[in-house]
């Protein structure tokens, strides 16, 4: 696996876009064969495709892979009514599925991991299979829960404008902070999650109203996942503090047929932390559906 991620290393996607409920969501077409099967990759909360950008051009000899982002993250358009959270969030899945034509292989991660639960029980037919990466059934443990309440507090409305490239650096955060990324990786990260704006200023690619989005009446229950019927695979961390190894084992043992699969030297941001193995098991698993 070392070898092919050298090879691909210098891999780049075309940005590519697709209008759902009104609104021009961004994605990153990494290439390869329709033919074989398409990967369609959703990042965490507050995060953007490029969270793949170490795992996807692993798989492009396997088939078609697309990273999307959703509404308010990345190069996405916000939502101007502040429509986000899981029900919409769900539809941009749905919306980019249906315009490409096929069934997809969905692969999520944390917030992207619970919104791909949620398209498997509800739109089965979209889906040929299902992999969850570091996401849980319900919501993230309480502590957690708490932290990002503060944190929307704290950073809703506004977007806060910055004054240069070094300050969007400063600024960054990832939520949880434990990575294996070096620092080059997160400030690398952090500016392709950025923009400067015409006044000069600097500003993330995020709508804080994300952030926000139960004050507009957007409610959403855990997804009924006994009910998914598709090949599954579950994905964690080994050292992830966000989902615990017996939450996930609970989920599996829900998931008739799932597949459960710890990945090494990764914390929650499993992706970041070791796209090598990350793709290593998609891509075992893929190739034995």
């Amino acid at each position: 696996m070392a070898q092919q991620q050298a090879a691909t290393a210098l891999a780049e996607p075309t940005h590519r876009y697709v209008e759902v409920e009104g609104l021009k969501l961004h994605y990153l077409d990494w290439g390869g064969d329709p033919g074989k099967r398409t990967f369609v990759l959703l990042h965490g909360g507050a995060a953007h495709a490029h969270w793949w950008d170490g795992v996807a051009p692993l798989l492009t000899p396997y088939g078609r892979v697309l990273a999307l982002d959703f509404r308010g993250h990345g190069r996405s358009q916000w939502a101007k009514s502040g429509v986000y959270g899981p029900p919409a969030y769900l539809n941009d899945v749905r919306g980019l599925i249906e315009s490409l034509g096929t069934r997809v292989i969905l692969v999520g991660h944390s917030m992207g991991g619970a919104v791909a639960q949620w398209v498997a029980v509800t739109h089965p037919e979209l889906l040929a299979a299902l992999i969850i990466v570091d996401a849980p059934h319900g919501p993230p443990p309480l502590f957690r829960r708490l932290m990002w309440r503060w944190r929307r507090k704290s950073q809703g409305g506004i977007r806060p404008e910055l004054r240069s490239a070094e300050d969007i650096i400063r600024k960054f955060r990832l939520q949880p902070p434990q990575t294996y990324l070096t620092r080059l990786e997160v400030e690398r990260l952090a500016l392709l999650g950025a923009e400067q704006l015409p006044s000069g200023a600097w500003a993330f690619r995020f709508d804080p109203e994300t952030r926000a989005w139960r004050k507009h009446g957007a409610r959403m229950t855990k997804p009924k996942i006994r009910k998914i019927t598709m090949p599954t695979l579950l994905l964690r961390g080994d050292q992830s503090a966000l989902v615990s190894a017996s939450h996930v084992a609970l989920m599996h043992r829900k998931i008739r047929g799932s597949v459960l699969k710890e990945i090494p030297r990764a914390f929650h941001h499993v992706p970041l932390d070791n796209p090598g193995d990350t793709a290593a098991a998609t891509i075992e698993f893929v190739e034995k559906m």
